[in-house]
């Protein structure tokens, strides 16, 4: 499974325990140590410290009695508007293309990955990442993460920010593979609207290990900050060459 809805479950899990105040998560950080199959899965989350004015939350999924991925949040009070202290991020919103067409460079999923949560997102890339340049993305749900229910911002947000370990990887996918175990997702405030656009930069070292960092954007500006480790491998048969891919695939392609 796509680390999309795995982090969007688990979101919504966190943001459905119970608080003694108003609150909203201000981070969110998801282990994914184990692929996720298209089983029937347990859902779980719990208070682990509880506070009025900072809550720590634990959440897992589960199926076949193993924990699978588990995710850990703090949620903190929401105090009165206060415009003096109000200070927003200052990245400007980077453009956005809306085209109807399908993206052009959709084709380097590959066949293998277009299918499942790729299929249930609008994605538009509108710059592709190279050696020393990020790349920029924007992409919206196209039908509900758990069906007849409508999402919260958060958790539209926590779904889509998976797309950070991926939108700004310049590795060709078809000669590497590139796997994000882990996502750290810092929320300044809740987005509005249904697009969230991705501003993303990964560094790679020669041993293999690399790390992705984007800052996500609604039409007002930048909301959060995402942040993943990667894991980086050869691909043992695939041709060298060809053109910088994005996604990232958490199994290698048969």
């Amino acid at each position: 499974m796509h680390g999309g809805p795995v982090c969007g479950v688990l979101a919504q899990a966190i943001e459905e325990c119970e608080s003694p105040v108003a609150m909203r998560v201000a981070r969110m950080t998801v282990e994914m140590t184990r692929a996720v199959p298209l089983v029937p899965l347990s859902v779980r989350a719990e208070v682990t410290r509880a506070g009025r004015r900072v809550q720590q939350i634990d959440a897992r999924i589960e199926a076949g009695g193993r924990v699978l991925a588990r995710a850990t949040a703090l949620r903190l009070r929401i105090g009165a508007d206060d415009g003096e202290t109000a200070i927003p991020l200052p990245d400007p919103v980077p453009e956005r293309r809306l085209e109807s067409a399908p993206d052009p460079d959709a084709r380097a999923f590959g066949p293998g990955l277009l299918a499942g949560f790729l299929r249930a997102v609008d994605f538009q890339r509108s710059r592709v990442p190279r050696h020393g340049q990020s790349g920029l993305a924007w992409a919206r749900l196209r039908v509900p993460l758990v069906e007849g229910e409508v999402e919260t911002p958060f958790v539209r947000l926590a779904t889509l920010c998976d797309f950070a370990s991926g939108a700004g990887n310049a590795l060709d996918f078809r000669r590497s593979t590139s796997i994000n175990p882990d996502l750290s997702l810092h929320v300044l405030r809740e987005p509005l609207g249904e697009w969230i656009g991705l501003e993303a930069r990964t560094g790679v070292e020669a041993d293999g290990i690399g790390q992705s960092h984007a800052v996500l954007f609604d039409e007002r500006g930048a909301v959060a900050h995402a942040l993943a480790s990667l894991l980086i491998e050869r691909r043992p048969g695939f041709p060298n060459g060809g053109s910088p891919r994005c996604g990232s695939p958490r199994e290698p392609l048969p």
